[in-house]
């Protein structure tokens, strides 16, 4: 673990020194390109790359306001000090997710007409969008209309997709013909990307990323848990993230003899059906925990020895990143967007598969399981590189406006 952090330290490293050396003056600010990010909700581990977008743009955030299953979310705009952040005015509508005739996860579609009133009176010379509804189709109106690269940032994967109706495939295929700059998640959202006719060449592939930074210390575990080995699992309690079929994986090993603890970090719907299902498999040694804040879950990591991602779907899944970068060992279901990106098959498996999760939770008990890889991160530093060059590219090509001398990537 102490390697972990030495590396998880040279990444904070790397990211304080281009930090440090993105420092503008207040009359090189007034010369900067000015950008557009249109997001239904601003995440924390988004932040930090919002906030190096900032530092080489005049930016300008606009989003619909915090989700009402996101409670821990709020207030997260009062951090992107060096961002203009406004809440669009509109309608949040709830929508059950269904697979299988039962509830999956609930997701909120965002309406937000007062978007396109921002984007005529800021006049942006880039936009950023994250997603290929309503919102996109806004910011691609704008682009149209006034000559400006519309960028489309991008998560879904062909499995996270493959429930999709007739309406917003529709739509994507409009979307997809009518944008010409797109950013995915990483390779498996490049992949969907490619399944609807966009060229790779129009695909900016970069990672989701958590920030570096609040993991780069050796604190204290926030919990003391025996028996070891101590399997982590962070995350809602809802049917999308697999709880329960870790739950039964483990209550095979512990009928066979097997020692361990199992310590569940989150809060959701699902919580009670859970602390049920524990008695009903009589399991033992199990540590339920709500959310924690961001700022305890470097502790909350050390006080586990693997963490276990049983996910059934997820466009990528930044506790694996954390936990890499905490020096856990990390066994991913592979319908997570990060598993062949981040880890090697030995440490990736199918949850729907009883007999492959328990042969794999074996190995995490044994400590059998390969040791994380932080190189397999992109860093923060390195994604908003790759995001400033392209939009300022981008810029250049459809306007003839030059980039700005003074800006990061020129120096």
């Amino acid at each position: 673990m102490r390697a972990s952090v030495k590396n998880a330290s040279s990444i904070v490293t790397l990211g304080a020194a281009y930090i440090e050396a993105g420092r503008h003056t207040v009359d090189q600010a007034r010369n900067r390109l000015k950008l557009a990010l249109m997001v239904n909700m601003i995440a924390p581990a988004r932040i930090p790359v919002y906030s190096g977008l900032a530092r080489n743009f005049d930016l300008l955030v606009l989003h619909g306001g915090t989700e009402r299953n996101r409670d821990s979310w709020r207030d997260l705009d009062k951090t992107l000090s060096n961002a203009r952040v406004r809440r669009i005015w509109g309608w949040q509508i709830r929508k059950a997710k269904k697979v299988g005739g039962r509830i999956f996860d609930y997701q909120f579609i965002h309406l937000s007409p007062g978007l396109l009133w921002h984007l005529l009176w800021s006049r942006p010379d880039a936009v950023v969008t994250i997603e290929m509804g309503l919102r996109t189709v806004l910011a691609l109106s704008y682009g149209t209309l006034f000559r400006k690269p519309v960028w489309v940032w991008w998560g879904g994967t062909r499995h996270s997709e493959r429930t999709i109706g007739l309406a917003r495939r529709i739509l994507r295929h409009l979307v997809s013909r009518w944008a010409r700059h797109w950013i995915s998640y990483g390779e498996t959202s490049t992949e969907y990307l490619l399944t609807l006719g966009i060229p790779r060449h129009r695909i900016l592939q970069i990672q989701n990323a958590v920030d570096e930074r609040r993991f780069c210390s050796d604190p204290e575990p926030e919990f003391r848990i025996h028996p070891r080995p101590v399997l982590l699992h962070v995350g809602q309690f809802i049917p999308r993230k697999g709880i329960d079929l870790l739950l039964k994986a483990a209550a095979v090993l512990q009928n066979d003899g097997e020692q361990f603890s199992l310590l569940l970090v989150g809060s959701g719907p699902d919580k009670l059906t859970m602390e049920r299902l524990v008695k009903d498999l009589h399991l033992k040694e199990v540590h339920f925990y709500p959310s924690q804040a961001p700022e305890k879950m470097p502790s909350v990591y050390r006080s586990a020895d693997v963490l276990i991602f049983p996910t059934l779907e997820d466009v990528w899944g930044l506790v694996a990143n954390e936990a890499v970068l905490c020096g856990l060992s990390v066994l991913c279901s592979k319908y997570a967007g990060c598993a062949e990106e981040l880890f090697a098959p030995n440490s990736t498996f199918d949850p729907n598969n009883l007999e492959e999760f328990v042969a794999k939770l074996r190995k995490a008990v044994a400590g059998r399981l390969p040791k994380p890889e932080p190189s397999r991160l992109k860093t923060t530093a390195e994604i908003v590189d790759l995001l400033v060059r392209a939009i300022e590219d981008s810029v250049h090509s459809q306007t003839g406006r030059l980039v700005p001398a003074q800006s990061e990537t020129s120096k």
